[in-house]
């Protein structure tokens, strides 16, 4: 039996560095799944899964974090990491083009503030940039974190047999010996890739190889997986914003037949649920 989806913090104990380790080849297959996408394509989504999940770990857990992967004519690639762990992905929503796999592209970082604001950081990723370099570079434009990132999927059943990566975190702490050891360590690992399929199968495992050899200690581990936030409520709500005369026009239909795009859970709304939904919130408006 095959350990759940897990994200492991860890810091060495001379508050030097700092660790986020994710491994999310079951989280993956179920957005893939999902998207009804494999391949090329299918991989850069699992790679941009692992990165939001690190993203929201190294900056703040209990944030939602959305990452944007847009090429130069608009397709994009989305990937959503939610504080309770469930994570989720679009391919091209509302969209008309297809996602370039190659070529020039953006990587939009979008989460909210304390104080309700919305973060968006943007980075260029310039042909050839692979996304974990991208990743560096939006953690020191956007966030004045200097961090090395590893990224990696591995093609195979349900689109990946392997999804992971790690973020190693430079602190203040940190002297120049230190720094230059830990430079040389991460220099000598084996590429992400055949770390997830040899000594870093898990997280914590992953985890103990990229810190082997620098006494640390685990801060927090808790587990990933494949889901999403719609509910027919969420899914009526939306249908509300619509004008009055659409609205009524659905009353008068018959059941609504609605699909999640990013989980693709299939709803049915009974007209005289839709119609006492709605009288229930303009009563409460």
């Amino acid at each position: 039996m095959t350990e759940p989806d897990r994200v492991v913090r860890a810091m060495t104990m001379d508050g030097a560095f700092r660790l986020i380790a994710a491994v999310v080849t079951d989280t993956a297959r179920g957005a893939l799944g999902a998207q009804a996408t494999g391949d090329e394509l299918g991989l850069r989504l699992a790679e941009l899964l692992a990165a939001a999940v690190l993203v929201r770990e190294t900056t703040q857990p209990a944030r939602r974090v959305q990452i944007v992967w847009r090429d130069v004519r608009g397709g994009s690639l989305v990937a959503d990491s939610l504080p309770e762990g469930l994570c989720r992905g679009l391919v091209n929503p509302g969209e008309p083009t297809t996602v370039i796999a190659g070529g020039d592209h953006r990587l939009h970082v979008n989460y909210s503030l304390p104080n309700g604001a919305l973060h968006q950081g943007t980075v260029a990723v310039p042909d050839g940039d692979d996304m974990a370099t991208a990743l560096m570079r939006y953690f020191k434009q956007s966030e004045q974190i200097v961090a090395m990132v590893a990224l990696g999927a591995l093609p195979g059943p349900g689109g990946v047999r392997a999804v992971g990566g790690y973020v190693v975190q430079l602190l203040p702490e940190a002297t120049r010996e230190v720094i230059d050891a830990m430079t040389d360590h991460l220099g000598g690992l084996e590429p992400i890739a055949i770390l997830l399929e040899g000594r870093g199968k898990t997280a914590a495992e992953l985890a103990s190889v990229v810190f082997a050899g620098f006494a640390h200690a685990e801060l927090a581990s808790s587990e990933l997986g494949f889901g999403c936030t719609c509910s027919e409520v969420r899914v009526m709500t939306s249908i509300l914003t619509l004008p009055d005369h659409e609205i009524d026009g659905m009353l008068d239909g018959d059941p609504l037949e609605v699909r999640c795009d990013a989980c693709g859970r299939q709803y049915v709304i009974e007209p005289t649920t839709l119609r006492d939904f709605r009288a229930q919130a303009g009563a409460r408006a």
